[in-house]
């Protein structure tokens, strides 16, 4: 196990700055998700981790040692990690056990220990059955768990993993987020993720970074990022919302695309203000709630009912359990209850973030 710790770390190309100030330890077997949409940096801050990229200015320890800084700058090979890529890159013309034991052999290690870490690995990504199998005769999933048995064969300190299920289907990709979790988990190991996926994030994380345009809007656990943005961006980046522009005063906010008000007792902001609603915080009925509506549309998807209820002059969504297709049908008038809601000031950040947001 080891920690990463990254010290006033920034990266440009030329005039343009890809990465601004970070400052951030990665404690011993935590796994971290570098999370945010294409082109933010979190691909360019993983490869400075692993020696790809030379930062413009900043240090990186992996343990006690430096890594990257000052006049210091190990290649990827002397950094003591382990890499898993988007593509699987496997040999083609080797067996699974030649793939695997490949980081071994170019260091000359003695034949027994190597058959000996292979066959542990193997075990462990669950393809023993399959170490003389060339990968043309492997599905995708497997040819992944390839990959990842190669980068840890050599017991790295550290596991880099680079979107390395974009390429699943997704069955097979949301299997794969609990095998690799259950895995660094089983070898102690600490491990920092990128993706652009959310629901990846949020069932991998220990901690995610949700980074834009080069900045960490927020870090924090999954719990953390999803019930308490720190800013519109983030809160629309994560999970599924709807924005509300509304006034809060004497204890209500008053939504004026609705023309009702639901209960706001914190008051914790006053005046104009941006309302964030969930479409999973809203309770629908027929004999119960605060703001009524009537059923626009729904779609059945199964595990859940994705309605739009007509509140006032706005489509408000609500996801509903599955169940409750069979309670209820479009043109119903209905109640509403918000559980939940998150209140910002309306600043016009949101439309800005929005903006640089894809």
């Amino acid at each position: 196990m080891s920690s990463i710790t990254i010290k006033n770390l920034t990266k440009s190309y030329g005039s343009v700055q890809v990465l601004k100030e970070f400052n951030e330890v990665f404690n011993d077997g935590e796994f971290i998700t570098l999370l945010g949409p294409s082109g933010c940096g979190k691909t360019t801050m993983l490869r400075t981790i692993a020696g790809f990229e030379t930062p413009t200015t900043g240090e990186i320890y992996i343990g006690d040692r430096l890594v990257s800084g000052g006049k210091t700058f190990l290649p990827p090979e002397k950094r003591d990690i382990g890499m898993v890529f988007q593509s699987y890159a496997v040999w083609p013309h080797m067996n699974v056990f030649d793939n695997v034991a490949y980081p071994l052999q170019i260091k000359h290690k003695p034949k027994a220990e190597i058959k000996q870490k292979v066959e542990r690995v193997l075990s462990i990504v669950h393809l023993s059955q399959y170490a003389q199998r060339l990968p043309n005769q492997l599905s995708g999933g497997q040819q992944q768990r390839v990959a990842l048995a190669r980068a840890l064969v050599a017991q790295p300190k550290v596991l880099l993993l680079d979107e390395p299920l974009s390429n699943l289907d997704a069955k097979l990709r949301e299997s794969m987020r609990f095998e690799i979790k259950e895995i660094a988990k089983e070898l102690g190991i600490t491990v920092v993720y990128v993706t652009h996926d959310q629901t990846e994030a949020m069932a991998m994380s220990d901690r995610i970074f949700l980074i834009n345009n080069g900045v960490v809007q927020q870090s924090g656990t999954p719990d953390e990022i999803y019930n308490r943005p720190a800013n519109q961006f983030v809160a629309d980046f994560l999970g599924k919302v709807e924005f509300f522009k509304g006034v809060a005063a004497d204890g209500q906010i008053t939504i004026g695309d609705w023309k009702q008000a639901i209960a706001y007792p914190a008051m914790e902001r006053q005046g104009k203000v941006e309302v964030a609603i969930r479409p999973e915080n809203i309770r629908m009925s027929k004999t119960e709630g605060t703001l009524r509506g009537v059923i626009e549309t729904m779609y059945y998807l199964g595990d859940v009912n994705d309605c739009r209820v007509r509140v006032g002059d706005a489509l408000v969504r609500v996801i509903a359990e599955g169940y409750s297709h069979r309670e209820f049908a479009v043109g119903d008038e209905v109640l509403l209850n918000v559980r939940e809601f998150i209140v910002f000031d309306d600043d016009g950040s949101l439309e800005e973030q929005l903006k640089i947001k894809t």
